[in-house]
C-alpha cells in the first residue's frame, strides 16, 4: 500500500543576499512555512510502524530559527530555492529510499511566494 505523509512548521530567521541589487541586500527577516510530503510503500513502515518521523521536519528548522542571518549559517545565499533543496538534500540524507517534495514560503501574510522541489508533483 502506498502511503502520503505531510507536515509544515514555521522558523523566524534573518538573512540577506549577496549579489544582489535590490532591498533584499540588507539584512532582515521572515516568518518562513515549510511544508513536506513524503511518499513511501507499507513495506518501508519501522518496526513502531513510522514511514518518517515528523520530529525530522522540527530537527532542521532548529538550525534556522532565531539563528542569526541564516545566508552566513548556510554559507550561500539563502533564496527559497536554496533553502528548499537545503530541505531537501537532508530529507534523502535521512532516507533516500522514500520520495519528498518541499516547499518553502518566504513569506505566508498578506501573500503566498514559494518554491518547491522534490521526487513527484
Amino acid at each position: 500500500m502506498k502511503l502520503t505523509l505531510h507536515t509544515e512548521g514555521w522558523y523566524d530567521a534573518a538573512h540577506h543576499l549577496d549579489n544582489y541589487d535590490g532591498a533584499c541586500k540588507n539584512l532582515h527577516g521572515h516568518t518562513y512555512k515549510v511544508e513536506v510530503w513524503v511518499k513511501g510503500e507499507e513495506y518501508q513502515l519501522d518496526k513502531a510502524g513510522i514511514l518518517w518521523d515528523f520530529g525530522n521536519l522540527k530537527k532542521l528548522t532548529k538550525l534556522f530559527d532565531h539563528t542569526g542571518d541564516m545566508t552566513k549559517t548556510m554559507e550561500i545565499n539563502s533564496t527559497a530555492e536554496n533553502q528548499c533543496m537545503f530541505f531537501y538534500r537532508q530529507f534523502k540524507k535521512m532516507n533516500n529510499k522514500l520520495q519528498y517534495k518541499v516547499r518553502i514560503y518566504e513569506q505566508i501574510q498578506p501573500k503566498e511566494s514559494y518554491c518547491e522541489c522534490g521526487d513527484f508533483e
